[in-house]
């Protein structure tokens, strides 16, 4: 919102939308839910897509050095067609800001192809309240993370994150009404179980594609066209407000494109991270899942942390990878513990090879991915091959349902003491 305000743009007394206070997240433990507010005085803003859209959509319009061509729709770099004719544009620079299939991006050499992580299955509910007023939900225990975030005027937006085996299923319907409704608050399973069964509801893919390459000072690439995340943390818009920002108050590309990988690279990361550790269900993620849960409950500080570097306020890898290490330490000494039973040798042995392994390709991943950063974009597949080992939910590859480790070995079911 602050961003937004930078460019003069005010949305909170826009039709159903909702200014944040931050998130809420309720663990599959069934322990207490862990309130994640956002620092200081920040607030954040739950509103439909289209809103946002069309306030930028007027702002633009209304700025006299700007031709604004809504119904233009560009094929290539250099031609575009408009109301069914040819017409051209010669630009010093072209700003690549069209999303995930970027025409500027592919025009660059750089991969387009999607790489679909799961399906977000999207549902409006009319005349309903969230249990914490002015807080986004998070529930976790279903097939994927489920999120819930008001609108105003009593609607609330669910989002459920579904693997795509699921949803091919014939029954996808009553699968998720049974899985996923069994978790929400009893004041809206009824509304939600609804709408699923009368097809009230909307799919579409989530994927996910590190930063890589911001282009060259001729085609810039900014927003989901530089690289995009899972929407579970909400970074995305974030930063694609930011890469707009500072390329318009940067005269030079390579330090604008400088500039956003040190100020990016944090929450990417982090953005990856926390979606791949709510959403896997193998041994090694679980364990860590929940020494975040025990970190977020015992330290205020790594509370606030979390959210600063959500919210781009905080882009400090050193912090990130302080509070990571921590995190792994914790879950593995879960594991220990839980090993000094002889009979829980097996799975313990197994879960930290596993978890190591994993963190293993990770770090070389993302080696690889600033690598590649730094040659403008080349050697960006071989990065993805290598960070797909360890991403093995946002960057799948080589797993399916069934579950295999990151070593290839079959997973055990984890069952809490």
């Amino acid at each position: 919102m602050r961003t937004l305000r930078d460019f003069g743009l005010e949305l909170e007394p826009a039709p159903h939308s909702s200014a944040g206070k931050g998130f809420v997240v309720f663990p599959e433990d069934g322990a207490d839910l862990i309130m994640l507010p956002y620092p200081g005085d920040s607030l954040g803003l739950s509103c439909e897509h289209a809103v946002i859209v069309s306030s930028l959509h007027e702002a633009v319009a209304n700025e006299p050095g700007i031709d604004f061509m809504p119904g233009a729709r560009v094929r290539t770099v250099e031609p575009f067609t408009r109301d069914g004719a040819v017409h051209s544009v010669t630009a010093g620079r072209t700003v690549g800001a069209d999303g995930r299939s970027s025409v500027v991006r592919r025009s660059l050499g750089l991969s387009t192809s999607p790489k679909t992580c799961s399906l977000m299955v999207g549902i409006l509910l009319e005349d309903v309240q969230l249990p914490v007023d002015g807080y986004g939900h998070m529930l976790c225990g279903g097939p994927g993370p489920i999120l819930m975030y008001p609108l105003g005027g009593n609607r609330v937006r669910v989002l459920l994150d579904v693997p795509q085996e699921r949803w091919a299923r014939p029954d996808r319907v009553e699968v998720m009404a049974s899985s996923c409704g069994a978790l929400l608050p009893e004041a809206l399973r009824p509304s939600f179980v609804q709408a699923l069964r009368n097809g009230e509801f909307s799919v579409a893919a989530n994927g996910v594609k590190p930063r890589i390459s911001y282009g060259h000072p001729g085609r810039v690439l900014v927003g989901d066209a530089a690289g995009h995340y899972h929407p579970l943390t909400g970074v995305g818009m974030t930063l694609g407000f930011g890469d707009a920002l500072e390329l318009a108050e940067s005269d030079d590309f390579n330090e604008f494109a400088r500039g956003r990988v040190k100020a990016t690279r944090a929450p990417e990361m982090l953005a990856i991270g926390v979606y791949e550790a709510f959403a896997d269900r193998r041994d090694e993620a679980v364990v860590l899942r929940q020494a975040v849960y025990r970190s977020w409950r015992d330290a205020p500080a790594v509370r606030d942390r979390t959210t600063r570097l959500l919210a781009c306020e905080d882009t400090s890898t050193v912090r990130l990878g302080f509070a990571f290490g921590l995190t792994v330490v914790r879950a593995i000494l879960a594991v220990v513990r839980r090993s000094r039973d002889e009979r829980a040798w097996p799975w313990a042995r197994e879960t930290l090879r596993s978890l190591v392994v994993r963190l293993w390709w990770l770090w070389r991943g993302f080696r690889l991915a600033y690598k590649a950063r730094s040659a403008g974009g080349r050697g960006d597949e071989r990065a993805r091959r290598v960070l797909a080992r360890a991403l093995l939910v946002s960057m799948r590859s080589r797993t399916d349902e069934t579950g295999l480790s990151a070593d290839g070995s079959r997973v055990r079911a984890f069952t809490r003491e």
